[in-house]
């Protein structure tokens, strides 16, 4: 082979090397609003961008106003992957089959519907699985790392400052066809989202990072232990806090049972890590690779 024909040869070697490096980071290091989906049955995730948000002491009455107490800046000095959809039921039955999760036969009403009456140990079997699955790192979200994903930059009101008659638009809740059905006399919100239990996800309208449900439907297990009482207490880097009663786990977010009052996801709320409800699930979060603010990532 002469040397010209040996030069061009290399050259092509070279370039196939080079866009392959060039895949394999855009891979490992996804873009703000990148869609990922690590294999055929895994959730897929949405890159949140770094940023801050304000976090705010909730409202204590329902006059009460959502820019009124103690607050403090959270920082995210990193990006993150997080899931646009809570874990369905087809999600988690894969882990099922795998052997690693419970079969939780009364959650599985409907393959696109929330997983429901998963406690928070189990939640993290299905993370520590998707892990292993994948080769990348799985784990719930933080506190504010949830708020910050479901605000997507919008204000501090209720609803995301959406007006309650809209709100059906955007999410699954207490709506005038529950309280058709179930007649449980809690307050209604004024709009009719057409279901009346748990419903299948992504039917609803997604916030502006692409995030689905994350007004209603299901409450969310997170990663916090039971923590402060004033939300100015928590960490101001994003990450969870672990300093509490971690027999109390935190979730965060509304549900089909909940409505206006309950305050949607400025809350602080916590339950025994191995309780159970039918319109409690989670959505996973995925650290990428190389997250922090380096220039050289």
């Amino acid at each position: 082979m002469s040397g010209v024909h040996r030069n061009i040869n290399m050259c092509c070697l070279i370039a196939v090397l080079f866009f392959a490096i060039q895949g394999l980071c855009f891979a490992q290091n996804p873009e703000q609003g990148q869609m990922i989906r690590d294999c055929a049955d895994c959730p897929q995730l949405v890159v949140i961008p770094r940023g801050s948000f304000e976090m705010r002491f909730p409202p204590g009455t329902s006059g009460r106003g959502h820019n009124v107490g103690l607050y403090h800046t959270v920082t995210f000095d990193y990006t993150f992957a997080i899931g646009i959809f809570e874990v369905t039921n087809r999600e988690w039955s894969e882990c099922v089959s795998a052997g690693e999760c419970s079969d939780l036969v009364d959650g599985l009403d409907a393959s696109r519907g929330a997983v429901v009456n998963v406690n928070w140990p189990e939640a993290n079997k299905y993370v520590r699985w998707l892990s292993k699955k994948t080769g990348f790192k799985y784990r719930l979200p933080s506190y504010s790392e949830w708020e910050y994903a479901a605000r997507a930059g919008r204000g501090m009101n209720r609803y995301f400052d959406i007006d309650l008659a809209e709100v059906c638009r955007h999410g699954n809740t207490y709506d005038q066809t529950a309280e058709k059905f179930l007649e449980l006399g809690l307050s209604v919100t004024p709009c009719d989202d057409g279901e009346s239990g748990v419903s299948v996800v992504g039917r609803y309208e997604p916030n502006r990072f692409g995030v689905y449900d994350v007004i209603g439907n299901v409450a969310e297990w997170i990663e916090d232990c039971a923590g402060p009482i004033v939300r100015a207490a928590y960490p101001r880097d994003g990450q969870a806090w672990l300093g509490g009663d971690c027999e109390l786990r935190g979730f965060r977010g509304s549900s089909w049972l909940n409505n206006e009052s309950s305050f949607v996801f400025e809350s602080s709320f916590f339950r025994s890590r191995v309780a159970r409800a039918d319109d409690l699930g989670f959505r996973v979060l995925r650290e990428l690779p190389c997250q922090r603010d380096d220039r050289s990532c």
